[in-house]
């Protein structure tokens, strides 16, 4: 039986710790949230000398005063949790950025041992580091490693039971109060209360003097001028050739998530639908069957189907992230963005929300500010997804004319585009309100590192992307399932005598009539309409009433909120279109009239007022899951859930009463 010892893998942002992480433990990985909260950390294995390392590798950090959740939660971890030793990745690079959180875990006097990572790159900007000045200072073994080639892996796997704890001393005991006899003690006190910045500033002073000190000891760079970084982040960050590369940026980041993710995501939803076909024609016609084939598999299909743009989208999350340029569009885009009350990081999430709010929901991990990730969280279904584009479609068409245009521009498409506008607008409105109305648990500071640019790593992007796939089918994708086959449920089945008494009419008819195909459509509307769904449709009519909503389209809202585009299905099968086309419901639904007043029930102003309530009403049950995976609050899904739909009630109310 081996023996089993448990390490923390600590370091700052850009060090290369995660790819450290992946060269030290490989695919045996798993992902872990900290208790109460979704913020992750990452639980590898690997084995020497028949002992099994257990390594969390840990959020970056800056520093033992966290300015974040996620660095809150590190340090928490570091000081409080139980562990046999720390592995600090400390960056070859750029060392002297990394020197002050060096000094900090020593002072802790936990068992340590140093990783000074990419060493290669320091190498190319002629950086000569004295390791074993370093390790004479800091007191404490330190392994040079590079781990995008596995350089120095093994000897650190190798000498990782061999730590020791460092007997060097970097606080001055003169500055911390008279009760604390250690640092540890003294870090754990200040986690508690924000009330010492004095003296946290005096020791953050002291130690910096300290840094400077060592730097000096121990690192030298030859004639080195990094002209083509400076070159490059002038144009970058520049304000206005930075946002002409940033939009071109965005536009590729679009095309890869909503266009490329189209195939397979066809090809999933063929596929599905094809297996669908195949087993309603080998089962028996059961209610299992119908569970099968109308709940289960649908459920598993709107979970299968985001896979492509989640994982689409996390790559190029992934690439902007290791090459070094999303620091540079946190920068440019913060000062603009923090006025609104959200972060320079919350751009990808909004824009790529116009392909589908789920996996962006899920990209604002890279926020490390709580309340600006609340905030973008709260705003992003505004944007106008994907499913939203059949229901455009099918109103737009209800509206106007085939080929009218209103100049060079065929006004559909400035229809269109004027739905995606207000969803942008209303999503700042609200930004900017919660801005002033949510208060940050603490103060919080912009501070970010433009690293060096580096070609991203195959291997690093392939961990992110098969992670964030992995817990999104793991946990949202269980819940989405649930509330599929519930919906399920709710559109197929009435009171028992209702049924019964809709099966007895129809099997009379059916031995009546040659075509039983229409009888069949005749059967399943009438079937809807007197479902649980059905009767929640003409419980709520009252209500949706005075948007000119009657109670079919109350089940299409009702429906829909499995997905958006599940309305037009709905009104395929409510006014008895064969298909989907939508030529052919457009003809059906404007030929649809009031049966005691005998007026067309989709007007200019109930198809404005559905337009408008569908651009801005939470229509989405898999959206509000992922909210509540991500914030892990009842509360906030509800505030959420009510300001967007109590909105759109209100302007689609004001626009049916207007025109």
């Amino acid at each position: 039986m081996s023996d089993s010892k448990k390490f923390l893998l600590v370091g700052c942002p850009n060090s290369g710790k995660t790819t450290l992480f992946n060269a030290l433990t490989g695919l045996h990985q798993k992902t872990a949230n900290y208790s109460g909260v979704t913020i992750e950390k990452y639980i590898g294995h690997f084995k020497i000398q028949n002992t099994l390392i257990e390594l969390i590798d840990l959020p970056g950090i800056y520093s033992l005063y966290p300015d974040s959740d996620d660095e809150y939660l590190s340090v928490n971890e570091i000081l409080n949790s139980n562990y046999d030793g720390v592995v600090l990745v400390l960056s070859a690079e750029q060392l002297h950025k990394s020197l002050l959180l060096a000094l900090q875990v020593v002072d802790l006097k936990k068992p340590l041992i140093v990783a000074l990572n990419m060493i290669d790159e320091a190498e190319k900007k002629k950086i000569e580091i004295n390791i074993s000045k370093l390790s004479e200072l800091l007191n404490t073994q330190i392994i040079p490693t590079n781990a995008r080639t596995h350089q120095g892996i093994n000897e650190l796997k190798k000498q990782i039971l061999n730590i020791n704890i460092s007997s060097s001393v970097f606080y001055d005991k003169n500055i911390l109060p008279e009760n604390f006899n250690n640092y540890s003690n003294w870090i754990n006190y200040v986690l508690q209360s924000d009330k010492h910045s004095e003296i946290i500033e005096k020791d953050l002073n002291y130690k910096n003097q300290l840094v400077q000190y060592i730097a000096s000891r121990c690192v030298s760079q030859k004639n080195f001028i990094q002209k083509n970084k400076i070159k490059i982040d002038y144009y970058l960050t520049h304000k206005i050739y930075g946002f002409v590369f940033l939009l071109l940026t965005l536009l590729l980041v679009f095309q890869m998530v909503f266009f490329i993710a189209e195939f397979p995501m066809e090809w999933i939803e063929s596929s599905m639908n094809f297996f669908s076909e195949k087993l309603q024609s080998i089962l028996p016609p059961t209610q299992w069957t119908d569970l099968i084939i109308n709940g289960i598999v649908p459920g598993i299909t709107g979970v299968v189907m985001f896979i492509p743009q989640i994982a689409l989208l996390f790559l190029m999350i992934g690439i902007l992230e290791e090459s070094g340029y999303m620091a540079r569009i946190s920068f440019l885009m913060d000062s603009i963005f923090s006025r609104f009350g959200l972060s320079g990081k919350s751009l990808i999430p909004l824009v790529s929300g116009v392909a589908c709010a789920v996996p962006s929901i899920l990209s604002t991990r890279t926020i490390t500010n709580t309340k600006e990730k609340l905030i973008t969280i709260l705003v992003l279904p505004f944007m106008s997804c994907s499913a939203r584009l059949p229901v455009y479609t099918l109103l737009i068409s209800l509206i106007f004319p085939e080929n009218q245009y209103y100049g060079f521009f065929n006004i559909k498409g400035l229809a269109l585009l004027g739905l995606y506008l207000l969803g942008m607008i209303m999503a700042l409105i609200y930004a900017f309100l919660f801005h002033r109305f949510i208060q940050p648990q603490k103060k919080n500071f912009f501070f970010i590192e433009l690293p060096s640019y580096k070609i991203p790593y195959w291997k690093n992007l392939i961990f992110i992307v098969w992670n964030k796939v992995k817990v999104f089918v793991g946990d949202a994708g269980k819940i989405i399932l649930a509330v599929s086959i519930i919906l399920w449920y709710l559109s197929s089945h009435s009171f028992p005598d209702v049924e019964k008494k809709l099966y007895e009419k129809y099997s009379v008819l059916q031995k009546q009539v040659a075509n039983t195909d229409s009888l069949n459509v005749l059967y399943k509307t009438e079937l809807l309409e007197n479902s649980y769904a059905g009767k929640l449709g003409k419980t709520i009519e009252p209500l949706i009433h005075p948007l000119g909503y009657d109670w079919k389209i109350g089940i299409a809202l009702v429906t829909s909120f499995a997905a958006r585009e599940v309305f037009v299905g709905t009104m395929a099968t409510l006014y008895s279109a064969n298909d989907d086309d939508v030529s052919t419901l457009r003809e059906r639904i404007q030929s649809a009239k009031y049966p005691d007043t005998h007026q067309p029930v989709f007007t200019l102003a109930t198809n404005v007022s559905l337009l408008i309530y569908y651009a801005l009403a939470m229509q989405c049950i898999s959206t509000m899951v992922i909210v509540y995976r991500e914030l892990r609050s009842v509360k906030w899904v509800i505030i959420q859930f009510l300001i967007m739909t109590g909105t759109a009630y209100l302007l689609a109310f004001i626009s049916y009463s207007l025109i």
